[in-house]
């Protein structure tokens, strides 16, 4: 067996979160957490709330509150939302209130600086003059150049591509709309061109889109990152001669992951910390981001690892979608409150089922055409729900209308019906007791391949949770076809092939239960205590399955019915 560290992009608290924004990190890396924990893996998820961000900032001088006040406020929201998804990590730090953040992200700091990685450099700024201020992240807004998204002074949410310094397109001010001035200023930069040789070792052999976005990457010289800006909001620069910095936090982020990593160490009483854990070249290392994030998951932060020379690297970095509301019903329902009132394993499902896969070929927006579009001044740092991908794909969407359709089709209707047919069969029949017949039939060949086909969906390496929520309804509709032909049978007359079709049908939805569990916790340990299949005390879920193990052995006594646990969305 293996160790994990599975790491979730930090979300920052500078307004109320919604269902996209979270789904996107927290429920990729849910899934896996507990599919590698299903298999025997040790595994360690960390996350921590971006609550240094400069957007905590610019949104609190908006509301005339304090940094602190918002990021308390709404970093609360999003803790509440992760736990009423049933995605939060295993440690989830909050920065403003745990010590440990800040201290990491100094050391590691001070570490690089005095190493050489980090060089001061005068390097070009957007200044306001009607606002006598610089613009730094939420501060400005443009159009992105690389593909003339709306965007701020931060990466791309359309693309995944950083802007650098002072290099937007028909740059503004967030607050008065003036185009601002490009001056010089004196910043703590880290050169990233110095390490292109050994992202472009680590990245040998990659072919999903993280290889695919490094590609377009390099096709350029590297960037020079700033890691520090003049601020009031945010970790002070460790040095006496930079007053006034603050620390830019997609420089602070991995070092982050740490902090929460060691304070988990602590919770869980292991002496050894973070250190020695991502340090360790049997730890692998899987990160989850949305394409926000991207460039500092894949190119920044590994870089920084490199620079530093004494953690591991990302085995894996997964590029989720951020999921928008498709029209104004769903819109209606896309906050965090909305999880209060809907099923969290219905919605999980939903979610990885409609879950936006990128092709190989095509995995992020093509170069902008030559004539870019005036920016809305306005527009948030990622594209709106009505702004289309520059390639012309559609953004991943959420429809109220199709989450009610999976609910009343797959779930409630498929799922629920399947499970209440074969345990009404078997108490009809078999006086509820599973028939000594050793299963047979086309159910016996859907079990095995449901198996194979979950564990390949959610393995590392491959892994894609839309591929497992498709592989789950199909084999709900095919059990449903099938449940007729057994009755079929037992009219006939055929009891031994009606009796050892139905044994198959208990051990597919037993499998079933066991397979699901990552993409529905709940339910799927619901019903394996109605199934009598064993539970992990430690991590609740059911206990992984080969192919060929029988589940629920011939002779267990099943009860005649199992209460609703879906209902359907009217």
């Amino acid at each position: 067996m293996n160790t994990y560290v599975v790491t979730s992009a930090p979300p920052s608290p500078d307004a109320d979160p919604h269902l996209g924004r979270l789904t996107g990190s927290f429920l990729g890396a849910d899934v896996l957490t507990r599919h590698l924990r299903q298999r025997g893996h040790h595994v360690r998820y960390v996350g921590y709330c971006d609550e240094y961000s400069p957007r905590v900032a610019s949104r609190a001088a908006e509301a005339g509150v304090t940094p602190h006040a918002l990021a308390r406020v709404v970093g609360d929201r999003i803790a509440d939302a992760l736990a009423l998804g049933a995605m939060r990590p295993d440690w989830f730090t909050r920065p403003l209130t745990d010590a440990a953040h800040a201290q990491w992200v100094r050391r590691f700091f001070l570490a690089l600086w005095e190493a050489g990685a980090l060089e001061a450099r005068e390097l070009p700024v957007f200044r306001c003059a009607p606002c006598d201020r610089y613009l730094h992240g939420a501060d400005v807004r443009g159009g992105c150049r690389h593909c003339a998204a709306p965007v701020d002074g931060a990466s791309c949410g359309t693309c995944g591509l950083p802007q650098g310094p002072g290099e937007l397109v028909d740059p503004r001010c967030a607050d008065c709309g003036t185009a601002p001035d490009t001056v010089l200023r004196r910043r703590i930069a880290f050169p990233l061109e110095r390490h292109r040789e050994r992202l472009v070792a680590h990245y040998a052999g990659a072919r999903d889109r993280t290889g695919a976005f490094l590609d377009r990457l390099l096709a350029a010289e590297l960037p020079v990152v700033p890691v520090s800006g003049v601020a009031d909001h945010g970790i002070p620069v460790p040095l006496p001669e930079w007053e006034g910095h603050v620390l830019d936090t997609a420089f602070s982020g991995v070092w982050g992951l740490f902090a929460a990593t060691e304070r988990l160490a602590e919770a869980y009483g292991e002496k050894d910390g973070a250190l020695p854990l991502w340090s360790d070249p049997d730890t692998r290392i899987v990160s989850f981001t949305g394409v926000d994030q991207l460039f500092a998951h894949v190119v920044l932060w590994p870089a920084l690892l490199l620079a530093e020379g004494t953690p591991g690297l990302p085995a894996r970095v997964v590029a989720g979608e951020d999921v928008r509301p498709r029209d104004a019903e769903s819109s209606a329902v896309w906050g965090v409150d909305f999880l209060r009132r809907t099923n969290a394993d219905a919605l999980r499902f939903h979610l990885c089922l409609t879950a936006a896969e990128r092709t190989e070929d095509e995995p992020f927006p093509s170069h902008p055409s030559p004539s870019h579009p005036s920016p809305s001044h306005s527009s948030p740092s990622h594209s709106s729900p009505s702004h289309p991908s520059p390639n012309g794909s559609s953004p991943a969407e959420f429809s109220l209308g199709e989450y009610a359709d999976t609910v009343a089709t797959v779930l409630a209707g498929g799922l629920e019906t399947w499970t209440d047919t074969v345990l009404d069969l078997l108490a009809g029949d078999f006086h509820r007791t599973v028939p000594p017949a050793a299963p047979a039939g086309p159910m016996t060949a859907e079990r095995r391949d449901l198996t194979r086909r979950i564990a390949d969906a959610l393995a590392p390496g491959t892994y894609a949770p839309a591929r497992a929520a498709e592989a789950l309804a199909a084999v709900v509709e095919r059990a449903l076809i099938d449940v007729h032909r057994l009755r079929v049978l037992r009219d006939a007359g055929q009891e031994g092939e009606y009796a050892t079709g139905l044994a198959a049908h208990v051990e597919l939805l037993a499998a079933f239960t066991v397979t699901a569990a990552p993409l529905m916790p709940g339910w799927s340990a619901f019903l394996a205590g109605e199934l009598g299949i064993a539970v992990d005390r430690e991590t609740r879920l059911p206990l992984w399955a080969g192919e060929d193990e029988r589940l629920v052995p011939a002779g267990t006594v099943l009860p005649e019915s199992v209460p609703v646990y879906f209902h359907e969305q009217g």
